[in-house]
């Protein structure tokens, strides 16, 4: 069963702190912002971050095309 969408966003947020808190220590060592990229620690919470992006993205799809009826499929009418 997939988490909510305000629960998704809760760790959403989450992530995102550690993310900029890791970028902070990155600064403080004089990283340059291109070479982010090859640390695998970067990457790890970078990836994390764009995972639950795209559940909540998933989430509100999902939760809208429940909200919106199917239409009856051409079997049932040719059927009657």
């Amino acid at each position: 069963m997939p988490l909510k969408p305000d629960r998704l966003e809760r760790t959403l947020n989450l992530a995102k702190k550690s993310l900029a808190q890791y970028e902070n220590s990155l600064d403080e060592l004089k990283i340059p912002t291109d070479q982010r990229k090859k640390s695998p620690r970067w990457r790890e919470l970078n990836a994390t971050c764009q995972q639950i992006e795209n559940r909540i993205q998933s989430a509100i799809s999902l939760a809208t095309r429940a909200d919106v009826p199917e239409p009856e499929s051409a079997e049932a009418e040719t059927a009657e």
